[in-house]
């Protein structure tokens, strides 16, 4: 990792173990708190992130408890992250206006807590080092982290959220099967792994090899993700959260052509909504896998 490119700050409050609430406490604040975004993107060239970044900042507001980017380039994987506001966040404005990251896939986030206080250590995205390549990984949602399996203890989490407890879980699983996310047969055996501890709880996920965008959607709609192919002819648009449209032709090489997932459409192209329970997976900046929905 590059010198500079983390930040960290004093840890906040803590939040209530969701799990030791009533279940119409539960009922309630599933949809009304739990708000996380994600956003991630799969080119069949180096990209520039600083539209979709711009997007996903838009969200900032309801997501107070941290940002983070995740990529790849020449010199390895990349992470830069925080545990403050993206909206307040000098770092945030430096990495989208003059870092100048490009990579064929990212993975972004922005927080808002639900288990584990805000610190660093519990900001997404995580990374882990398996099958030699660097897994980055981030959750929306909110999973019972008593039901999740270790088959193997050579990943344990770092902080205290559910989200890492995933990850590291999933990667435990795949390392004791010996599965290889290569073809269809380990994309299928990763969907069941994935809808089973979906049952558990809420389960948005982006997380990348370096290789493959993996996109999966909570099985009963939590928040929603939606899914956009980018390609020429480019067009004039309208970015989230911004006043003025921007003509894509005259801030996109017309050969870039790949995919953008986000918690919410970014603009106002024509988005599609992943379907509930449903496994996507992009690989330079084509879809290669589209399990079955719920």
């Amino acid at each position: 990792m590059k010198r500079g490119y983390t930040a960290q700050f004093g840890e906040g409050r803590y939040w209530q173990d969701l799990f030791t609430r009533p279940l119409d406490w539960v009922a309630f604040r599933w949809e009304t708190l739990f708000m996380c975004e994600l956003l991630g993107l799969c080119f069949n060239t180096e990209v520039s992130f600083h539209l979709a970044f711009s997007g996903l900042k838009a969200g900032a507001m309801e997501n107070p408890d941290g940002w983070g980017v995740a990529w790849y380039d020449e010199y390895g994987t990349q992470i830069i992250k925080e545990s403050r506001p993206a909206f307040r966040s000098r770092l945030a404005e430096n990495f989208q206006e003059h870092l100048g990251a490009r990579s064929r896939i990212f993975v972004s986030h922005i927080r808002r807590a639900t288990a584990g206080k805000v610190g660093y250590i519990n900001t997404h995205p995580f990374y882990r080092r398996f099958d030699q390549k660097t897994w980055v990984f981030a959750h929306n949602g909110t999973i019972d982290p008593r039901q999740l399996s270790f088959p193997s203890r050579e990943f344990t989490p770092i902080g205290e959220t559910d989200s890492e407890l995933v990850f590291c879980s999933l990667l435990s699983w795949l390392g004791h099967r010996g599965i290889q996310l290569v073809d269809r047969t380990g994309f299928t055996l990763l969907h069941g792994k994935l809808r089973e501890i979906n049952r558990f709880g809420a389960l948005n996920l982006i997380f990348s090899d370096g290789r493959h965008l993996f996109v999966y959607h909570d099985r009963a709609g939590h928040v929603g993700l939606h899914f956009l192919l980018r390609q020429a002819p480019y067009k004039v648009v309208k970015l989230r959260g911004q006043y003025l449209t921007i003509n894509l032709a005259e801030v996109i090489n017309p050969d870039e052509r790949g995919y953008i997932v986000a918690s919410k459409p970014l603009s106002n192209e024509n988005w599609n909504r992943v379907k509930p329970g449903q496994l996507l997976i992009f690989s330079e900046g084509n879809s290669i896998f589209t399990s079955e929905s719920l």
